[in-house]
């Protein structure tokens, strides 16, 4: 190749719609490596030119999608706290001045805030889901035999016994932190309790249910929360073995033990759910606060018969490096009869707990005693074990067993057992078996026993 000639050149490049440039007086080397490096640099402006060509091409595709798919919400006001300075005058300024105090007030304005149409759709669902009434449905069919083990007649022996339960649930969002809530049960069939004199129930599905053919109000209350909801307020017709002697190892009939016996202790004494009120105290620490009364008698004639009170001081903790557990401790009071034991009472007090030793297993228990007369005491004691996650045949089944023991002043004493699988099969659909006995020694009569094989087949949604 030809060299060309030593001297000084003008060299002008244009980029497309970019601003010309020139750089005067650069020198040239009349040599092939000068032709070259020129000739690379025109080409590295080029590549730069046309990389960013398509680089805004991405972004008006990407604006203009945004345009299509965005809308403006309605305008909302915020009020924003801005620091202000203010001299002797009431004068207010931006900036610190001579003679001014610093200060705060507080602008509204009007903004819009731009959103994609999903948002504004999901939006709008939740809105109205928010202001429905929502359903649910609970539904259960349990089948249980009887084997006398001790005992002579009149006692029965060979039986089945079957109850059909549904509960429809009504939840409705009054306001913010505002509920509304309903449950009505309708029970069908027979439990074993109509021929089996247990000191306790064996099919916890009838407690406090005074009508097993018909349809019953189990509950409706309005609960509203204050103070960052720390303190609730719940009125209405309750359960108040819903809010007391909670226990996350032995507490629900439906997917956990259903003796009676295990669900609930029986020294709370409630004879049927009634009229009340639950006050919840919930500071954020491991405490926690209850206080209900109820009136737990369908036959009162005024608002005063068959009050009982119930206390409740929780505390949630992990001891010795322990994952979590819960500790409760109650008391109640009543002015009427109680249908647990053959005496009445009116004081009781019990503890309720449950401590994970680990991800898969968890121990629990409950202690409970009423006096009865002088130093004369009911009582009841309860405790087991239940295993999950790991020590099951699918991820999401549970299994446990559980003991109580009751001794009764009168000197009626009761020892009932329970094991139970439940089957996780579908995310609302729940298969368990369950295996129970029971031996009573009533004071006045021989003592019996049974042995209670059972199936139940659960279904929520």
């Amino acid at each position: 190749m030809p060299s060309l000639p030593v001297g000084t050149y003008d060299v002008t490049a244009q980029l497309g719609g970019f601003k010309q440039f020139r750089r005067p007086g650069v020198a040239v080397a009349a040599n092939s490596t000068q032709t070259v490096n020129a000739a690379l640099d025109a080409g590295d402006a080029d590549s730069e030119r046309l990389a960013l060509l398509d680089r805004i091409e991405e972004l008006e595709k990407r604006l203009g999608d945004l345009e299509q798919s965005a809308v403006l919400s309605e305008p909302e006001t915020r009020v924003k706290r801005v620091e202000v300075y203010v001299d002797q005058n009431g004068i207010e300024y931006d900036t610190p001045q001579p003679g001014t105090k610093k200060t705060y007030t507080y602008q509204r304005e009007r903004v819009y805030r731009r959103q994609t149409i999903n948002e504004k759709i999901e939006e709008a669902m939740a809105d109205a889901a928010d202001k429905s009434v929502r359903i649910g449905v609970d539904a259960t069919t349990v089948a249980q035999g009887a084997r006398r083990t001790e005992g002579e007649d009149p006692f029965v022996d060979g039986k089945a016994y079957a109850l059909a339960s549904a509960d429809l649930f009504f939840t409705a969002k009054l306001a913010q932190y505002t509920t509304f809530f309903a449950d009505v049960v309708a029970l069908s069939g027979a439990p074993p309790d109509g021929e089996i004199p247990a000191l306790t129930l064996l099919n916890g599905y009838t407690a406090r249910l005074t009508n097993p053919n018909q349809l019953n109000l189990r509950e409706v209350w309005l609960r509203t929360e204050f103070f960052g909801q720390r303190l609730a307020l719940t009125a209405g017709r309750l359960d108040l073995t819903n809010y007391f002697d909670r226990n996350s190892g032995a507490n629900d009939e439906t997917t956990q033990f259903i003796s009676d016996a295990l669900v609930n202790n029986q020294m709370l004494g409630l004879a049927s759910n009634g009229t009340g009120v639950v006050v919840d105290y919930d500071p954020k620490n491991a405490f926690s606060f209850r206080f209900g009364v109820q009136q737990s008698n369908d036959s009162a004639t005024n608002l005063s018969d068959s009050i009982y009170t119930l206390s409740e001081v929780g505390y949630t903790a992990t001891p010795f490096s322990l994952p979590e557990g819960h500790y409760r401790l109650w008391y109640r009071f009543n002015n009427g009869d109680i249908e647990t034991g053959e005496v009445p009472s009116n004081h009781a007090f019990g503890v309720s707990l449950d401590q994970k030793l680990s991800d898969k297993v968890m121990l629990f228990g409950r202690y409970g005693q009423q006096k009865v007369f002088g130093d004369v005491y009911d009582r009841q004691t309860s405790a087991g074990v239940s295993f999950s996650k790991g020590l099951v045949f699918n991820p999401l089944d549970t299994w446990a067993l559980g003991y109580s023991y009751m001794d009764l002043a009168s000197g009626h004493t009761e020892h009932l057992a329970e094991f139970y699988y439940n089957f996780q099969l579908t995310e609302r659909l729940r298969l368990s078996f369950m295996l129970q006995h029971v031996l009573d020694d009533p004071s006045e009569v021989n003592k019996f026993g049974y042995f209670l094989p059972g199936v139940r087949l659960q279904a929520a949604f």
